[in-house]
């Protein structure tokens, strides 16, 4: 999320939204963020670097970390018993020393991924970007913080930082070779719940293929992807949650731009945008859980919740007008009622507060 204000100098003396005290140190005046390629002869190199190759120890994880792996130790829920799942967003920790002056805590992704295990979260979908790199070395790291630490069953979507490189062309050989299924679903309770990849900045006609036939069945659903859709910019921010700040409408500062650059400033997809957006609405799809942007937002849209939830542990930039104003790190215990589900935003520090509940 770095790309929100690459084109600007932004004081950093500017403190995240309540929750306070966030920060580990003091930081300078002002932040330059390193430049991108800038000649077609440096993007062409940079596109063009070789696929990631998946050590053995790294295809030998998924049979204890992969998504089937957790599902396996997902105890099955008679449909209509309540049950508690939880939501953890962007965790991974800032490529440079710079970003994590922004950080909420080395121990934030940790503590809160904890602390749902312990409230009786039955299982955890983390919402991508859950290592700053995609390379060897970050994913074994992730690899034994999962397996030490996971009581219940932690999920995941691809975020652009789980790919070999955040922007530009990438690679999803570790994520593919550790986690499997990039767009995969599962039944609980009752309840389909579906994990799609939009780490590209961008869902295709197959991807959307697989979603209609993915939603194509009786009974509610929720859906998990990482970088939210180009529609919600418009929408209005649930006034019972405080002074969120309402998305841009502005189209004419968000115009396309071609290959690396396009995807480094990119917070939300275009590509599939529309279909996305008549597929949940006409899908039975209750809520719509999103990452990539470090800060909290939620709206309700024809019948459907969006949550943005990205602070699970990742720098709280700075954002500029037209996002959303509530940065602080945080998760979402979803608890799944007869009546619908009851979200409960919990700051990792701070006091909870309930949104408006979603009926079935």
């Amino acid at each position: 999320m770095k790309h929100l204000f690459v084109a600007v100098l932004l004081p950093l003396s500017a403190a995240a939204s309540a929750p306070d005290a966030y920060f580990d140190r003091s930081a300078p005046a002002a932040l330059r963020l390193p430049a991108p390629p800038s000649t077609p002869a440096a993007v062409e190199s940079f596109e063009k670097k070789a696929p990631t190759v998946v050590p053995p120890d790294l295809a030998q994880a998924r049979a204890r970390v992969g998504n089937d792996a957790m599902l396996a130790r997902l105890a099955p829920r008679p449909a209509g018993e309540p049950f508690l799942f939880g939501v953890l967003g962007d965790a991974e920790r800032g490529r440079f020393w710079w970003e994590r002056v922004f950080s909420p805590g080395k121990s934030a992704f940790v503590d809160q991924w904890r602390a749902l295990q312990a409230a009786g979260a039955e299982f955890v979908l983390q919402l991508g970007d859950f290592v700053s790199e995609g390379d060897a070395e970050s994913y074994r790291e992730h690899v034994a913080v999962v397996e030490r630490e996971a009581v219940r069953p932690l999920l995941r979507c691809p975020g652009n930082h789980d790919r070999s490189r955040p922007n530009g062309a990438a690679d999803k050989n570790l994520y593919d070779a550790v986690f499997g299924a990039r767009d995969y679903h599962f039944d609980h309770g009752g309840w389909r719940f579906v994990s799609l990849d939009s780490s590209d900045r961008g869902l295709t006609g197959s991807q959307l293929a697989w979603l209609k036939t993915a939603l194509a069945v009786p009974g509610p659903k929720v859906v998990f992807t990482h970088v939210p859709p180009d529609y919600i910019k418009s929408l209005t921010p649930l006034k019972e949650v405080g002074a969120l700040e309402e998305w841009s409408a502005n189209k004419d500062a968000q115009e396309e731009q071609k290959g690396y650059l396009r995807d480094f400033f990119t917070n939300y997809f275009k590509d599939g945008s529309p279909e996305f957006e008549e597929l949940v609405t006409n899908g039975g799809v209750k809520a719509v859980y999103m990452g990539h942007i470090h800060a909290f937002w939620a709206a309700d849209h024809r019948g459907v919740r969006y949550v943005i939830s990205g602070g699970g542990g990742s720098p709280l930039y700075p954002l500029p007008p037209g996002y959303p104003k509530k940065r602080f790190a945080h998760t979402l215990s979803v608890a799944v009622t007869p009546a619908g589900l009851v979200e409960t935003v919990v700051p990792y520090k701070g006091n909870s507060f309930v949104l408006p509940p979603v009926k079935p």
